[in-house]
């Protein structure tokens, strides 16, 4: 094996001495690195478009959610539920890892003189993550609604506030329908928010949850849900499955007075969810599609190498090299164009995946995709196994042609023209 690879290295990709370098040489470069680029890019496309996509659906629907009591005998479930001790600890048990928070969704209409919009408010505790709230922020601030002195303060999205007409600081009315009579509310506008997203940035504004809240009559505070944050994406079904078991038992035990149903983000967003899990479905398309291209390209590349070097085989069998021999020099030569076409892929890949993820040069229209520019994320274990797939592969389809070589007769390899 040591001579092979010695004469595999030593053997010039070229024509002649003076001469350029072989078609073949070129194309088989040509056809493996802009496979590797594209499949570099397709794999850090798809990756930040679903995990980009993944944030936002969390970011407005809870990992996983316990709703109001549900009443089995009469088959009526409850608009609003309270916190109290014994269904937390439940959760808590269950669940240790996860921030539990609760949360107050409440319907009601943005007034001004000259239009109204009804849109459906969303409050959260304390204990809440309001990074990704923070990170949409276009105009204002947020709220620190820990604070008493902002429990009137709400923020809206730019679509609301350009179809309103209104803008940080304006005080507007809010109407909303609680225990069968209209409430009003006088807030002032701290913020304007924008998502990409827009089914929710055409519906959702934010609001204390102490002044949703404060709607009912009940003496009591009351949520629409209790949330659990923090969940990895992969385990959110197994969680939700395993807390409503709890709750069923709980409830069997007598340990809850009620019974509460689970939901999870995997339900509430199922179809943004099963949207993006068509992509992979695109991703194998096109790896298959760059597959045969670089299969292709390989295969030829080094049909032509093998009759630029007839004379060469013969030459080599004559010397008494075997039949393996003479197709693992040829195997290890079109390796070489491999490795040259992988190492020009990355790079080329790379550094547009680097230059999108910082500069965004690449745009996309954010009504129709939800982004205002193509993501780019990729995780080293995808670009290691990516390129071990390549080389294994660039292997395994050269091996058949390499054989053709070792078939070649040496008397007929000395009279080739």
């Amino acid at each position: 094996m040591k001579t092979e690879s010695w004469l595999a290295s030593r053997l010039s990709l070229r024509r002649g001495v003076a001469a350029s370098t072989s078609t073949g040489a070129v194309i088989a470069v040509a056809g493996v690195a802009i496979t590797v680029t594209v499949m570099l890019l397709t794999l850090a496309i798809v990756a930040g478009f679903k995990n980009q996509i993944e944030q936002k659906v969390m970011g407005f629907e809870p990992s996983v959610a316990i709703l109001p009591p549900y009443h089995p005998d009469t088959g009526v479930s409850e608009n609003l539920m309270q916190a109290d001790s014994s269904l937390v600890e439940i959760v808590s048990t269950t669940v240790p890892t996860a921030n539990v928070v609760t949360e107050i969704r409440r319907y009601g209409i943005l007034k001004t003189d000259s239009d109204f919009l009804a849109v459906q408010f969303t409050g959260r505790g304390e204990s809440h993550d309001d990074s990704f709230e923070r990170a949409n922020m276009r105009e204002g601030n947020w709220p620190n609604y820990t604070d008493q002195e902002k429990r009137n303060s709400i923020v809206i999205s730019t679509e609301m506030a350009s179809r309103l007409g209104v803008e940080p600081g304006d005080e507007i009315f809010t109407y909303f329908f609680s225990d069968g009579a209209v409430k009003t509310r006088r807030v002032t506008i701290e913020g304007l928010y924008r998502s990409y997203f827009g089914e929710y940035d055409a519906t959702v504004a934010y609001a204390s949850a102490d002044m949703l809240s404060g709607l009912s009559s009940a003496d009591t505070v009351l949520c629409t849900a209790i949330s659990l944050e923090g969940i990895d994406r992969r385990h959110i079904a197994e969680t939700s499955s395993r807390l409503q078991g709890a709750m069923i038992e709980a409830y069997q035990k007598g340990s809850l007075d009620n019974l509460y149903p689970v939901t999870d983000v995997l339900r509430t967003g199922a179809v943004f969810f099963n949207w993006l899990d068509l992509l992979d479905t695109n991703v194998a398309v096109i790896f298959i599609l760059m597959a045969c291209v670089a299969g292709f390209t390989l295969i030829s590349s080094l049909f032509i190498l093998i009759l630029d070097r007839v004379r060469t085989i013969g030459v080599l069998m004559a010397l008494g090299m075997s039949p393996g021999g003479i197709s693992r020099i040829f195997v290890l030569m079109a390796l070489r164009l491999t490795g040259l076409g992988m190492l020009i892929g990355n790079a080329l890949g790379l550094g547009l995946i680097f230059a999108q993820a910082h500069w965004h040069f690449i745009p996309l229209n954010p009504e129709m995709y939800y982004l205002p520019y193509v993501p780019m994320e990729l995780s080293a274990t995808a670009f290691v196994c990516l390129n071990i797939a390549v080389a294994a592969g660039a292997w395994l389809i050269l091996i058949l042609p390499a054989r053709l070589a070792a078939r070649t007769s040496p008397a007929e390899a000395m009279r080739f023209e």
